[in-house]
């Protein structure tokens, strides 16, 4: 079978969103992927399947830490329970490629947080996704409902903004006044990742977007300079104010992640949750810490230190 030059098409895109364009440093993807039930029957066996709700599911790796840009890579870092995404005005995102296809999803959420790799051996930003969900008052059977397919297009590459940095740097952390992490570093870099819970929202078994239920932030690393000693003392496993019941956000602090160069990760009311040890002729002894961010409801609720706080 022959092969025309047409069917050869291809190239890198950008993503524009909220009024930011997404540059990445990797290939990204958008997937049109149906979500199907099966019809299983007693006489035949599965038959066939029925479609039953459909969502745009677009991922990339940023290439940018932007602070500009924060609210939009960044949008559930400070929730409030119970909010539904996407608000009442419509955020479209539009995949525009070098060789002129754009493909425009016409309502898109934040659905999966890029995390934060802090140190100077890998791009600062993990993997994100963008999910275009069905716009409020528009029937699914409606053409181009959900997105909009062009080719042909004008295309220019995005501007780099002034804000906008690669991130790679070393960095240097202070957990409150507790000895033997103000100040410390970590051996290689740190993984600040989302624990983010967001609910979809359904009519007729269809998304016609996502809540928000909750939201921490968690910062893992292979800490250098506490001791053996001084890390007990601040995991609470034993001793003194250990034991069933007992509250991480009582002993809690702000861990400040700060770059020689720029960026501010603040992981608020961060309390010590894993720790452990290595043993062998090549490691250090300090094996990977974990600190979550925490909520004293005792305090009323309200909190004085939002989960992540990026600068």
């Amino acid at each position: 079978m022959s092969v025309t030059r047409a069917q050869l098409t291809g190239g890198p895109a950008y993503a524009a969103y909220n009024g930011k364009n997404i540059a990445f440093a990797a290939d990204s993807e958008v997937r049109t992927d149906l979500v199907t039930d099966v019809i299983g029957t007693s006489l035949y066996g599965d038959t066939d399947e029925i479609e039953r709700d459909f969502i745009v599911k677009a991922t990339g790796t940023p290439l940018f830490y932007d602070t500009a840009a924060i609210t939009t890579l960044w949008p559930y870092l400070a929730p409030v329970p119970g909010t539904v995404y996407p608000g009442a005005t419509a955020l479209p995102c539009a995949w525009n490629s070098n060789n002129g296809d754009v493909l425009t999803m016409a309502s898109a959420v934040i659905g999966k947080m890029p995390d934060l790799v802090l140190g100077v051996e890998s791009p600062v930003l993990g993997p994100m996704e963008i999910w275009g969900v069905l716009p409020f008052g528009t029937d699914p059977g409606a053409a181009s409902a959900y997105y909009t397919l062009q080719t042909g297009q004008s295309y220019a590459n995005p501007a780099v903004p002034g804000t906008a940095v690669l991130g790679r740097q070393e960095f240097t952390a202070n957990w409150g006044s507790i000895a033997g992490f103000a100040p410390f570093q970590a051996q290689d870099q740190w993984t600040i990742s989302h624990e983010l819970k967001l609910e979809p929202v359904l009519t007729q078994g269809r998304t016609r977007g996502f809540k928000i239920a909750s939201y921490r932030a968690m910062a893992k690393c292979k800490a250098l300079g506490p001791t053996m000693a001084q890390i007990d003392a601040a995991l609470y496993a034993q001793g003194a104010g250990a034991g069933g019941g007992y509250r991480l956000s009582a002993n809690a602090a702000n861990l400040v992640i700060t770059g020689s160069n720029s960026m501010t990760v603040t992981i608020g009311n961060a309390a010590l949750k894993t720790a452990g040890y290595l043993f062998g002729g090549k490691p250090l002894r300090n094996g990977e810490f974990g600190w979550v961010s925490t909520l004293n409801i005792s305090a009323g609720g309200s909190p004085s230190q939002p989960a992540l706080t990026l600068a």
